[in-house]
């Protein structure tokens, strides 16, 4: 094997989990090489690990476009049944039960579709302050999870914070000017 493929395979090994020792024996190269390859090839495991789970993630339908249409595809079947079911013959609360609960499931897969506020590079604090409120309307809309309005919450506080400290150290560093200057 040229040396070019022998890395591409210990990338592919390394990708799957495999130990050293096993890719030592297998490509017959020492586990110092495998050290060094390691440090130089990270990125290029890393990268080959994330477009393996992605892939896995498709083929058992765990993205969430997958889940959004299986929910669906459901939710529309356990409709039909019910449209098709005489009420007075079966009793409905399993089929209404089902109907609840894929309902509730899709609701929670929903994301919106409008583009949360942008901050630019240079932001003021009354443009956080203004994604904040996007942020509370969305909620409000029910265009993003609890979790996914805390998670952007704490991101605009922090950022909102970090702006505060910056102004203050600016305002020491002047006032600690002025001071010094009048000594």
């Amino acid at each position: 094997m040229k040396p070019s493929e022998l890395k591409q395979e210990y990338i592919r090994l390394r990708a799957e989990g495999k130990s050293y020792s096993y890719i030592a024996d297998k490509l017959h190269i020492s586990k110092s090489t495998c050290s060094k390859w390691e440090t130089q090839l990270e990125a290029d495991i890393a990268q080959l690990k994330r477009e393996e789970l992605n892939s896995l993630y498709e083929a058992y339908s765990m993205k969430k476009e997958a889940r959004i249409r299986k929910l669906g595809d459901t939710l529309d079947r356990v409709e039909e049944a019910l449209d098709a079911v005489d009420l007075k013959e079966v009793a409905p609360e399993k089929l209404l039960d089902f109907k609840l609960k894929y309902t509730e499931a899709l609701q929670k897969e929903y994301t919106g579709t409008e583009p949360a506020f942008k901050l630019g590079d240079d932001m003021k604090p009354e443009d956080i302050v203004k994604a904040l409120g996007d942020l509370l309307n969305r909620v409000r809309a029910g265009e993003v999870t609890q979790e996914q309005a805390n998670r952007e919450s704490l991101v605009l506080s922090n950022l909102l914070k970090a702006y505060e400290q910056v102004e203050l150290k600016a305002k020491l560093d002047e006032l600690e000017a002025i001071i010094g200057g009048m000594r």
